[in-house]
């Protein structure tokens, strides 16, 4: 009696065998009941209809209204990314429907980004946080980037078939919606965008070119887009995989996009990023240390001490890469502003100016053009150290008035001269 029960189990979740033994019945059932779904014709109707529905926008910012319609559509979203799961449904079911899939897509997320207003204004002196906005609509635009990013990643989605729908006005509209004030569409937005950049190579010099288009637009006509952290994020990861030596065209990027890029008033709210395409820049070729040094002094903040320690971390990084050769013509114009950074009456501008003085390839700059640099450091550095009014800061310039002292021999009659002495 043991037979029947072994061969019932062996057949269970497979095709029924041609055995006409009567416990097979079970599996003969369930191979009936699984047939309709097998059915193509019906299963594209379900697949489009479903489409169909979660293309419907309801108002997402009133929770009482179309609360059933709103439900049913999250199902209906949820089902349609389970269908990614299986390589069969992508080849036979999205694939083939991919103008109807990109379409219930685009209807989703093409649309008039919401205005929201902050409790607390974004303030350029103090830069302090912002306050975070979280958009209400969320958590039924989520589950649409969801299955558009699992559909990207699929492989059974080839580039033949998705780059149809990547078109020039696609990326200039999907690029605007990197100025939601939600974070996370924008983090989001920024994997689909790096995604889409990976798989599709021949639309790679069409994205550069759009991302590019939006900084020239934020560098000099809007000067505050909230994605722009989140584009520079992809950009590192493209600036990486450039070949050495760089070709013309990211040079000219650098110098017109990166090094610009500085000068906007609300570069705080990117400068991490910023910093890092910078540097990778000067990975690939340390001649651009050089204007890009030139570009932080002429771009240098005013009456924000803030953003004057960003810029001084940042330009004594990028010193470090310059050729001690090249930077004559910039020396006076660089000690001015370390002057002017420890001379000023903000202690951490000027504590920050004084780690100058701990490195040592800037005191080897120092060293190369004393001629130019001592007289133009001494007498002040000579001066605030007897009339600082910060106690510690006083101590770090009285220590380097005296390695100044010990290390130029004409320091004394320069102090002689500035002191009356």
């Amino acid at each position: 009696m043991s037979l029947p029960k072994g061969t019932a189990k062996t057949t269970g979740p497979s095709k029924p065998t041609t055995s006409t033994q009567a416990p097979a019945s079970k599996p003969h059932q369930t191979s009936q009941r699984a047939e309709p779904k097998a059915n193509p014709n019906q299963t594209k109707e379900n697949l489009l209809k479903k489409i169909q529905f979660c293309s419907t926008i309801y108002d997402f910012n009133n929770d009482a209204r179309d609360v059933k319609e709103k439900q049913e559509r999250q199902q209906h979203l949820q089902d349609l990314s389970d269908l990614l799961q299986d390589q069969n449904n992508v080849t036979n079911l999205i694939i083939p429907n991919l103008d109807h899939v990109m379409e219930m897509i685009e209807k989703n997320i093409f649309r008039p980004l919401p205005i929201i207003k902050k409790t607390n204004a974004p303030s350029e002196l103090g830069m302090e946080e912002e306050e975070v906005i979280y958009d209400p609509a969320w958590p039924h635009l989520q589950p649409i980037y969801e299955f558009f990013l699992q559909l990207i990643v699929n492989d059974a989605c080839d580039v033949k078939s998705l780059k149809v729908y990547v078109t020039h006005s696609f990326i200039q509209e999907f690029l605007e919606l990197f100025d939601s004030e939600e974070p996370r569409e924008r983090e989001y937005l920024k994997n689909i965008l790096h995604r889409l950049y990976a798989k599709l190579v021949p639309r790679r010099k069409m994205i550069r070119k759009a991302i590019t288009d939006c900084f020239y637009t934020l560098i000099h006509e809007n000067f505050k887009f909230n994605g722009a952290a989140e584009l520079l994020d992809i950009l590192a990861s493209i600036i990486s995989g450039f070949a050495v030596p760089l070709r013309e065209e990211h040079v000219y990027f650098f110098k017109t996009v990166i090094i610009p890029l500085h000068k906007v008033q609300t570069c705080h709210l990117y400068h991490e990023q910023l910093l890092r395409c910078s540097m990778l820049f000067l990975s690939k070729d340390p001649s651009l240390a050089i204007p890009l040094v030139e570009g932080l002094l002429r771009y240098w903040p005013f009456a924000n001490s803030a953003k004057e320690v960003m810029f001084l971390a940042e330009l004594l990084e990028v010193l470090e890469v310059c050729d001690i050769n090249k930077l004559e013509p910039l020396v006076p114009k660089l000690f001015k502003r370390l002057i002017k950074c420890i001379a000023g009456p903000h202690l951490q501008v000027a504590d920050r100016a004084m780690c100058f003085f701990e490195n040592d390839y800037f005191l080897s700059i120092l060293k190369t053009y004393k001629m130019l640099t001592f007289p133009m450091l001494v007498p002040v550095i000579s001066h605030i150290a007897d009339t600082h009014w910060h106690k510690v800061l006083q101590e770090s310039l009285n220590a380097l008035k005296t390695c100044l002292l010990y290390t130029s021999d004409a320091a004394d009659d320069l102090l002689c001269v500035d002191l009356g002495g």
